[in-house]
């Protein structure tokens, strides 16, 4: 099935192949756009079953873009508001916010990423290259800021290895099946962002290459996008590359989040299982803004690479286009990931009243709840013990506790917007 691709005669191959592999022994010098590909060799090295079960929940993903073809084409222009959270990791002790040489970055750096997000995701960015007209399409995804946290933290910088776990810690996100969570802070390596890729519980031709169940049951509390504050947003004093500096980070970083892979694979002419992106023999990694054209010699002819593809690492200002295959991945995610799924229903619906629902009960170490809110509205949480005392209180839109601290005994969950209050008993074991 892969791929559309151009003819050209032996001499023009000879040059063209030796210019793309140019760009790839550039690769280690400039700072890497993304850890997906790094995160997910050391998942394989750890756990051999993990790249198994990579390739055969791509082989059943495939199947289910043919068998839903006409379902998803017929649903292309419905639209999926996602709601967002930042969480802006920082560490200025006086909390100041905005300005140069600031982690605690201002609210126009963080309106004008999700300004960012909407323009691509739209096919609205203006950018106009080789593949833009031809293959570039409106995803039918939107989104929406919903809120913005601020934590202090004394580290400078966090390690991309360990950095999920640690900041959603320090600022906990928000209902994973409801928002995206974005946290924004220092990463102390070369990489500007990384995303958790969503988990499928259902194995299909559009699902290739991603989990079909959770490893860690706390995989639902790290689930979201870290992205580099230096690349954030666009036009502030806190955005000095001059690279990546119009915000196509998190543009990346999001379609991770949603399923997509790196336009070359995970190997030198790899697959992205998108027949509608060239096949590529590795990133557009370059500090060339001037955007020229990058050419491949994969399958013995050469062809253009799309480095306007968001999910290659172009300079910011030559990316343009999401394809209606990577389209069409994201709407098959929608369809068999739980927490996706879930978040698409949620922000279709509509509620009359605030809802929660407790599961498991009893429990022994966390706690988790399903919150269901009129217009989506904020809510915060509380626990009190059998006396009425409180052991948590008002913590921002969050759905799971962690009760490995309690004692054993009966406990009373609270949930409360600013019109309606709901209490639910549970019992940790």
């Amino acid at each position: 099935m892969k791929k559309r691709i151009n003819r050209w005669p032996f001499i023009t191959i000879l040059i063209l192949a030796s210019f793309a592999r140019t760009y790839a022994q550039r690769l280690d010098i400039y700072p890497r756009r993304c850890a997906y590909d790094y995160l997910d060799s050391i998942r394989i090295a750890s756990n051999p079953s993990y790249l198994a079960n990579q390739e055969f929940t791509e082989k059943r993903i495939q199947p289910y873009l043919l068998d839903n073809g006409n379902r998803l084409r017929l649903s292309a222009e419905s639209v999926v508001t996602i709601p967002v959270v930042v969480h802006v990791i920082h560490n200025r002790k006086d909390d100041h916010i905005g300005g140069a040489d600031n982690q605690n970055i201002s609210d126009d750096q963080i309106r004008s990423q999700i300004d960012v997000l909407n323009e691509d995701y739209g096919n609205t960015s203006g950018y106009q290259g080789f593949y833009t007209d031809s293959l570039g399409v409106d995803t039918g995804i939107r989104f929406r800021l919903a809120g913005i946290v601020r934590k202090y933290d004394s580290r400078s910088a966090f390690n991309i290895l360990t950095a999920d776990k640690i900041l959603a810690a320090i600022s906990p996100p928000w209902s994973t099946n409801k928002y995206l969570n974005i946290w924004v802070c220092d990463l102390s390596s070369e990489y500007l962002g990384v995303a958790q890729s969503p988990v499928v519980s259902e194995s299909n031709a559009a699902t290739a290459g991603l989990p079909t169940s959770d490893q860690d049951e706390t995989n639902a509390l790290t689930d979201g996008v870290i992205i580099g504050w230096k690349v954030f947003g666009r036009n502030s004093p806190a955005v000095t590359s001059r690279i990546y500096n119009l915000g196509r980070t998190a543009t990346h970083e999001v379609g991770h989040w949603l399923g997509l892979i790196h336009t070359w694979g995970k190997i030198r002419c790899g697959t992205d299982y998108c027949d509608d992106t060239p096949q590529a023999e590795s990133s557009n990694s370059t500090q060339d803004i001037s955007c020229k054209p990058v050419y491949s010699f994969c399958g013995g002819f050469a062809s253009r690479n799309m480095i306007e593809n968001y999910m290659d690492y172009s300079p910011d200002r030559c990316m343009s286009v999401f394809t209606n295959d990577q389209k069409r991945r994201m709407q098959a995610v929608f369809a068999v990931s739980p927490r996706r799924a879930d978040l698409v229903r949620n922000s279709n619906s509509s509620y009359e009243s605030l809802s929660v629902e407790i599961f498991p009960n009893p429990i022994s170490e966390y706690l988790k709840f399903n919150v269901y809110t009129p217009n989506q509205a904020q809510f915060k949480v509380s626990v009190l013990n059998a006396n009425g005392v409180y052991i948590l209180n008002g913590i921002d839109n969050q759905t799971f506790i962690n009760v490995k601290s309690f004692g054993s005994g009966i406990y009373i969950l609270k949930v409360n917007t600013d019109h309606e209050t709901v209490t639910k008993r549970f019992l940790v074991r």
